[in-house]
């Protein structure tokens, strides 16, 4: 038997659906209303306010909203909706770790992202997304590799001054000897930075590349 679709969900599904803030709009000013719809027609509604959300940037309201269709999902069993090929439980969960990536909220990208490694441990995009936002967290190797590059770039900038001003002019037996020190100040600068990022890449990358081959081997065994 056909499905019979009240007035309200036609009127707002016959929006342009690449017309995000049109969406949001409409979904706002009606919300009371949507509430009163049954289930499905709600739920449908949701997705697409929340997708428009994510769409336009709205990454915190996103955050808030997304929750509710995930819950849903999971409470009256919905894996698809009309015009979506993906299943909606995991598209969802991709997207609310995406807009808490954007927004900075690390720890709750991780989190999001385990639980997809751990449903689909094979799907590379979620593992190199495991690693980016392991790797934004490694912030203290991060910030002493950039520190180290920025107090020897001072230190070779100090130098160089002290060659030019003093030491050629007053001390020219050492200028050479200047002149090496404050490119070895330089080097030492240069790989303590690339070196805190090799060294955080490397952290990283066994963190995912494990977690992804423990979750493959529950599976298993």
């Amino acid at each position: 038997m056909p499905r019979h679709y009240s007035q309200l969900y036609r009127e707002l599904r016959a929006v342009d659906p690449a017309d995000y803030h049109r969406i949001i709009r409409m979904y706002e000013e009606r919300e009371q209303e949507i509430g009163r719809l049954d289930v499905l027609e709600n739920f449908e509604l949701t997705v697409h306010y929340v997708d428009a959300l994510f769409e336009t940037g709205a990454y915190r309201q996103h955050q808030l909203m997304v929750d509710l269709v995930i819950h849903a999902s999971i409470r009256h069993d919905i894996r698809y909706v009309p015009g979506r090929e993906e299943e909606i439980y995991e598209y969802q969960l991709f997207r609310k770790a995406a807009s808490a990536f954007r927004i900075q909220e690390y720890g709750t990208a991780e989190h999001v992202l385990r639980e997809l490694i751990r449903m689909r441990p094979r799907r590379d995009v979620y593992v190199r997304f495991l690693r980016t936002t392991l790797f934004r967290q490694q912030r203290e190797v991060l910030q002493f590799g950039r520190a180290a590059c920025i107090l020897c770039m001072l230190l070779t900038a100090l130098v160089v001054t002290l060659n030019l001003l003093v030491i050629q002019n007053f001390f020219p037996v050492y200028a050479d000897v200047a002149t090496r020190l404050s490119f070895y100040v330089f080097l030492t600068g240069m790989l303590s930075l690339f070196g805190a990022y090799g060294y955080a890449y490397y952290l990283t990358y066994r963190e995912a590349t494990n977690f992804r081959s423990a979750q493959i081997n529950k599976r298993l065994s």
